[in-house]
C-alpha cells in the first residue's frame, strides 16, 4: 500500500501490506497401504503360518483442513518499527488418530478418521530500532502467539486415549488430562487424600474417580523476545523463548518420592522435610508406608522462560583490512546457548512436547568461540 495515493502524505507510515487467504489442505500421513489388511508369515511347530498383522479399513481417508487467515505487515518511521500480525482459524475434519479396539479382535488399536477439531488464534511480531546512529544501534524484537485448540466432534462419540492419562474428548483441547485429583494429607494419621468424581474427599484411590481437569500438554501461549546492541564493530545480542500454560506429568517424582515402593532408589530430599511423621503435621507428603499414585499431584506447570542464546562479537574495521587486498571481512565471536531457565517445573527440563517427563536428558548448555574470515 506504500504506492497508494491516499498514503502519500502520511510520513510516519513507511509501508503497509494487508494479506488474506483461504484454502484447504490434506494430511496423508497415514502410512503406506494403511487402508488394506496385511498378513504376516512365520512358522509354528516347524509348519509355515500366515496370520493377519493389520486390520483392513476401507473407509480410511486423508485428514482435511480448511484455513482462513487475515493479517498485515507494517513499518513506521522510516522502517525503524515493524509490525506483523496474523489472525487465523483452521478446521480439521476426518481427524487421524489411533483408536482403541477390543482385544477380542486381536488388535489393540488402528488408525482411523475419528472427528473434527478447530484451531484458532493469532501471531504478533514487533521489532524496532530504539537507537540508530552511525556508531550506535540498539534494537528490540518480540513475538507472541496464542492458539486455542478444541475438539468439536468425535464420530464414535467416545473419548480416545492418546497418551498416559491424557485423551481426546469432545469440547476440550486435544491431549487434555484425565486424572484423580489430589486433596492433600490427613494431619491426624498421615493418610493420602483424594477427591472422588463427585468432589468428596476420600482416602481411597480409585481409577473410576478420574475426571477431566482442563489442562493440556499443548501450550496455548508461546513466544520469544530479544535485543541487539551494536557500537562500531562490537555487537552484543540475546534471545529469550517462553511457553505458558503447558502442563506435563513429572514421572520422575513417582520414583523419587515413592518411598513405600522404591525405597532402594535415590529419594528426594523432600522426604526429610515435608513428609508426615506425627499427628498434627501439616505437610504435603503422606506417611512413609503410603504408596504414591498417578494423581494430579505430579502434574506440573511446565511454563518457562529460557535464555536461548547470548553472543558477543567484534568485526574489524574495513580500513584495517584494505592493505591486505584479499581479506574482505574478519569477525570474532563467542556465544552461549541455553544458559538460564526460569520455571516452576521440578524436572530437569520443561522444554518438551511430551505429556509426561521421565528421565529425559535436558537441553545441554553450550559455549562456543569462532573466527569468520571472508575473502
Amino acid at each position: 500500500m506504500e504506492r497508494e495515493k491516499f498514503l502519500e502524505n502520511i510520513e510516519w507510515l513507511t509501508r503497509l501490506k494487508i494479506r488474506g487467504s483461504v484454502g484447504t489442505s490434506g494430511n496423508n500421513n497415514i502410512g503406506d497401504y494403511a487402508a488394506q489388511g496385511v498378513y504376516g508369515y512365520g512358522s509354528y511347530n516347524s509348519e509355515s503360518t500366515a496370520y493377519p498383522s493389520r486390520l483392513p479399513n476401507p473407509n480410511l481417508s486423508w485428514e482435511k483442513s480448511m484455513q482462513t487467515s487475515v493479517g498485515f505487515d507494517a513499518s513506521f518511521f522510516d522502517s525503524r518499527l515493524s509490525v506483523t500480525f496474523d489472525l487465523y482459524k483452521r478446521k480439521t475434519t476426518d481427524l487421524l488418530l489411533a483408536t482403541r479396539l477390543s482385544m477380542t479382535s486381536g488388535f489393540s488399536s488402528r488408525i482411523d478418521n475419528v472427528g473434527e477439531m478447530e484451531n484458532k488464534g493469532y501471531e504478533l511480531a514487533i521489532s524496532g530500532d530504539v537507537i540508530r546512529t552511525n556508531d550506535w544501534t540498539f534494537s528490540l524484537n518480540g513475538m507472541i502467539s496464542q492458539n486455542k485448540n478444541k475438539v468439536l466432534k468425535l464420530y464414535e462419540g467416545n473419548d480416545i486415549t492418546i497418551g498416559w492419562n491424557s485423551l481426546v474428548s469432545e469440547g476440550h483441547p486435544i491431549n487434555v488430562y484425565k486424572m484423580v485429583r489430589w486433596a492433600g494429607v490427613n494431619p491426624a494419621n498421615g493418610d493420602a487424600l483424594w477427591y472422588d468424581k463427585n468432589g468428596k474427599i476420600t482416602n481411597e484411590f480409585k481409577e473410576e474417580d478420574k475426571v477431566l481437569i482442563g489442562k493440556s500438554c499443548n501450550a496455548p501461549w508461546q513466544g520469544g523476545f530479544g535485543t541487539t546492541l551494536s557500537w562500531k564493530g562490537v555487537t552484543v545480542s540475546a534471545l529469550f523463548s517462553w511457553v505458558a500454560d503447558r502442563y506435563m506429568m513429572n514421572n520422575d517424582r513417582y520414583f523419587s518420592e515413592n518411598a513405600a515402593v522404591y525405597s532402594s532408589y535415590n529419594m528426594s530430599r523432600r522426604l526429610l522435610t515435608d513428609r508426615w511423621k506425627k499427628p498434627g503435621d501439616m505437610v504435603t507428603m503422606p506417611r512413609y508406608d503410603v504408596p504414591m499414585q498417578f494423581d494430579d499431584r505430579i502434574l506440573e506447570d511446565a511454563s518457562f522462560l529460557r535464555l536461548k542464546n547470548l553472543s558477543v562479537s567484534y568485526e574489524l574495521p574495513k580500513n584495517l583490512l584494505k592493505p591486505t587486498k584479499i581479506i574482505d571481512r574478519v569477525r570474532v565471536f563467542a556465544q552461549g546457548q541455553n544458559l538460564f531457565t526460569w520455571t516452576k517445573f521440578q524436572g530437569m527440563d520443561p522444554e518438551s512436547t511430551a505429556n509426561y517427563y521421565q528421565a529425559a536428558y535436558p537441553m545441554s548448555r553450550q559455549f562456543s568461540i569462532g573466527l569468520e574470515v571472508s575473502f
